[in-house]
């Protein structure tokens, strides 16, 4: 059964955002996962602490017209491949209540951020070749339970912002 007495402790999330965000994408990613087998029972879960990674991005081609959910399409969308890195501590079921650890990396596929076709007068394809796309991501909040003695529920809140250094 889940002793939700105490607060979960969270690491990682971020203290600011943007000032004045122009490119970004908020994201909510729901997920259940379970405690390795090797690993004993939870009695009361401690603290989860994330760190995203950007693995890799690309540009592709979009139509220029408003989607379906209501936003204009500028002809480029920057498509990032993010991995979460994840650990889970928690106060085992057992006599002797001994603190244990499970690591988790997800990786999360096709998180899409509108980007516009020129910056500047240089278009955005030059910029990434060039190194002057800079993505970060932001962790907004953590959220998590503990279902049973081997299921934890989780929700990781992100906010990715792009940004671009241009020089003549």
């Amino acid at each position: 059964m889940a002793n939700n007495d105490q607060p979960v402790k969270t690491a990682g999330v971020a203290k600011a955002l943007p000032d004045k965000p122009k490119y970004f994408t908020e994201i909510s990613i729901p997920e259940i996962i379970k405690i390795p087998s090797q690993k004993p029972n939870i009695e009361q879960l401690v603290e989860v602490l994330v760190e995203p990674e950007i693995m890799s991005m690309r540009l592709v081609d979009t139509p220029c017209l408003k989607s379906y959910e209501g936003e204009m399409l500028s002809g480029k969308k920057l498509i990032l491949e993010l991995k979460l890195k994840e650990k889970i501590v928690y106060v085992a079921d057992e006599v002797s209540q001994p603190v244990h650890a499970a690591h988790y990396e997800e990786v999360m596929r096709s998180v899409f951020i509108i980007v516009p076709k020129y910056i500047d007068n240089f278009s955005i394809d030059t910029l990434l070749k060039a190194g002057k796309v800079r993505v970060s991501p932001y962790i907004e909040d953590i959220y998590a339970e503990q279902k049973d003695n081997r299921t934890i529920f989780k929700n990781i809140t992100l906010f990715i912002d792009v940004t671009f250094t241009c020089t003549n």
